[in-house]
């Protein structure tokens, strides 16, 4: 009898839990971007790694006039 009653909590819960997951969507700002307007998802990601781009380019040459310098002085 006890076997029975965990087995049959056991497949109840499995059962909750089936349920909850079959019913739930999560919606998500970013995935919308990119399956519903398709142009602005991928134009927002190519300005972000421009930017990056840009940004690592002039630290770049920021650091060889730090190198140029300090060879000068020397």
């Amino acid at each position: 009898m006890k076997d029975y009653l965990i087995t049959a909590m056991l497949v109840f819960l499995g059962t909750i839990q089936y349920e909850m997951d079959a019913k739930y969507q999560q919606n998500s700002m970013l995935t919308d971007l990119f399956t519903e307007h398709k142009f602005l998802g991928w134009a927002g990601l190519l300005l972000i790694f421009l930017t990056i781009c840009v940004i690592l380019f002039f630290q770049v040459l920021s650091w060889e006039e730090e190198d140029q310098e300090r060879n000068r002085i020397k």
